[in-house]
């Protein structure tokens, strides 16, 4: 055998990865291991590794950020997310931006573009009732649509600058989403299904190649809204703010789409 391939498991479906540059299965840990086999699903070409770069440079000068010089390894591993979420689409499945922890029997999403708080808020819901929750994952979450119509989110190896989340991490079944953006006060409020698509169709890691990839996408995202409730919160992110997203989410007053 020529090349060292890799397996992971997300939500029970295995997905092999050949690794273009030195060291970049670390970033994987102990999700990562070695299997004795040719075949693989996921692999960065060095095309597609320059096109990730340039993409993520243009989006640090959109942002106003400077450039922390990524190295390659790590490049490759943000750039194999939206490559594995093709081999798992088919099987149901997808990586969604989101922060997604466990309470009260049930896994909640934190979803949004970057910097609008999610982590915040999840930090400041542990510092605040520490007893309560279990983080699943920090930054993408494996969501898995199930045969009888339920959302289940799963963690991953994408857990975000602030490392919330392992492969030792929970699975649970989905009990809310809720989308963050920032604002001067701090307002929680149901969303309706036309609301609500077009924040969370850009949440998915997945750029559909097919027509069927497409179909796939659309089944997962409606599977979802019907399965749960979904509210906007505009936040502060202080104390306040996390407080009137757990009242609500303890109320958890408002019907599935």
């Amino acid at each position: 055998m020529n090349e060292r391939i890799y397996q992971t498991e997300y939500a029970g479906r295995a997905v092999r990865y050949r690794f273009l540059t030195p060291g970049a299965r670390a970033w994987f840990g102990p999700w990562a291991y070695r299997v004795d086999c040719e075949d693989y699903d996921v692999f960065v070409t060095p095309e597609r590794l320059q096109l990730a770069r340039d993409l993520l440079q243009q989006d640090l000068q959109r942002r106003g950020l400077p450039d922390p010089g990524y190295s390659d390894q790590y490049v490759e591993f943000r750039t194999q997310t939206e490559l594995t979420s093709h081999p798992l689409i088919r099987c149901g499945c997808c990586f969604f931006h989101a922060v997604a922890f466990l309470w009260r029997g049930r896994a909640w999403l934190l979803s949004g573009p970057s910097g609008v708080g999610k982590s915040t808020q999840y930090l400041n819901w542990q510092r605040l009732h520490p007893d309560e929750i279990t983080v699943i994952c920090g930054d993408m979450p494996v969501l898995e649509r199930r045969a009888d119509g339920s959302i289940w989110a799963h963690p991953s190896p994408w857990n975000g600058k602030e490392r919330l989340g392992s492969h030792r991490s929970p699975s649970a079944p989905l009990g809310g989403l809720v989308i963050l953006e920032q604002g001067t006060e701090n307002t929680i409020v149901p969303t309706g299904a036309h609301e609500a698509i077009p924040s969370l169709f850009r949440q998915f890691i997945l750029s559909p190649d097919t027509e069927q990839e497409i179909l796939d996408l659309t089944s997962l995202m409606d599977a979802l809204l019907r399965a749960v409730p979904v509210w906007k919160l505009t936040n502060r992110g202080d104390d306040d703010s996390t407080e009137l997203l757990r009242q609500t989410l303890k109320g958890g007053s408002h019907d599935p789409l």
